[in-house]
């Protein structure tokens, strides 16, 4: 299978792998207690790792309450002293082959200053493997090369995990609260099936309108801006369309002056303090001419008929990513179909 067709396949799979990784990466998160001892996380990665690390930023905070910071691995790897690693930090290194150079280092110069590591990677004798002190894996059967789709929600998905545990070990919830918790994370895969059925269409049309623009701004804040870095990788890998990230404010203070004036914007509303910022955003930029699509829950009135990418209902903001990232792929695979190229379909990623 080649070409979009491989990326709607991996949109398929994407809420059966949730059901399935779910209670696996519980598990092996069970098996790790001295993760406990932690008073801050660091979560490294390049590429959708680093998007998924943006993404669970807010769950180890408000879940864990643990002091939380997404970096670029090559950053952590050379500066890791501005995050004042400490022997009670737990640095997190993502990447889905694991052979990843940059988060292999960042590990490496995190542990010189006594932090924990930990692992997570879909190959445990690669050499990230091997450089931490704990490992989970994310199994994710039949996997294809192509652009990251099911690697960046199964990375996503470890994260979440991890905060939950965190949470647990912490004392900041109790067991049964964990294993509510564990258990509506696990429901999301069929949110995550719902909305590929809802916004399917939707980004068909869409890439129609959007396809032709020099380049297209995706703006998000909090989870939402890690979502938003991860769906303009994937019109660029899938389409090669210049596509950029920004969060939302940092937009309305410098990218709203690029031209032409119509150039389109896709922002990410997730249920939270950020959604009302959202709207405003969305008449703000529409009355100086941009075309905005808004990815939101598929009832929502607040935002102007045909520019919604719609949603399933996620009522925790902390798992709202999930859900929130499925119209990348599609709209990235129907972007690619409008200008006839074929996506990135070179050796799995190494993010």
């Amino acid at each position: 299978m080649t070409g979009t067709a491989a990326i709607e396949e991996q949109v398929r799979r994407l809420g059966a792998d949730v059901r399935e990784l779910v209670p696996a990466l519980a598990e092996q998160f069970g098996a790790l207690s001295s993760l406990a001892e932690a008073d801050q996380v660091v979560l490294a990665g390049n590429g959708d790792s680093l998007h998924a690390c943006m993404a669970a930023e807010l769950a180890f905070t408000s879940m864990a309450r643990l002091r939380c910071t997404a970096r670029c691995a090559q950053r952590l790897a050379d500066y890791p002293g501005t995050d004042w690693i400490t022997p009670r930090t737990l640095v997190i290194g993502i990447s889905v082959s694991g052979s990843s150079p940059r988060v292999v280092e960042a590990l490496a110069a995190a542990a010189t200053l006594g932090a924990s590591t930990l692992a997570v990677t879909g190959n445990r004798d690669s050499a990230l493997a091997q450089a931490a002190q704990h490992l989970v894996i994310p199994v994710l059967p039949g996997l294809r090369p192509g652009p990251g789709v099911r690697t960046h929600q199964a990375n996503l998905l470890a994260l979440l995990v991890a905060a939950v545990h965190l949470a647990q070990a912490r004392g900041a919830i109790d067991g049964a609260a964990a294993r509510e918790l564990t258990r509506e994370l696990a429901d999301t895969g069929r949110a995550v099936d719902h909305t590929a059925e809802l916004v399917r269409p939707v980004c068909r049309a869409a890439a129609a309108e959007i396809a032709a623009a020099p380049v297209r701004f995706l703006l998000g804040t909090g989870p939402g801006f890690g979502t938003a870095s991860f769906a303009a990788a994937k019109l660029v890998e899938a389409a090669g369309a210049p596509s950029f990230a920004q969060d939302v404010e940092e937009w309305w203070h410098v990218e709203r002056f690029c031209r032409p004036t119509d150039m389109p914007i896709i922002q990410i509303a997730q249920p939270g303090p950020t959604r009302a910022r959202a709207v405003a955003l969305a008449q703000r930029a529409s009355g100086i001419g941009r075309r905005v699509l808004t990815v939101t829950r598929a009832q929502d009135t607040d935002f102007a008929p045909g520019t919604v990418l719609p949603t399933a209902t996620v009522p925790r903001e902390e798992f709202s990513p999930l859900v929130h990232s499925v119209f990348a792929p599609l709209l990235a695979a129907a972007v690619a179909d409008e200008l006839g190229r074929r996506p990135f379909l070179g050796d799995l990623v190494t993010g």
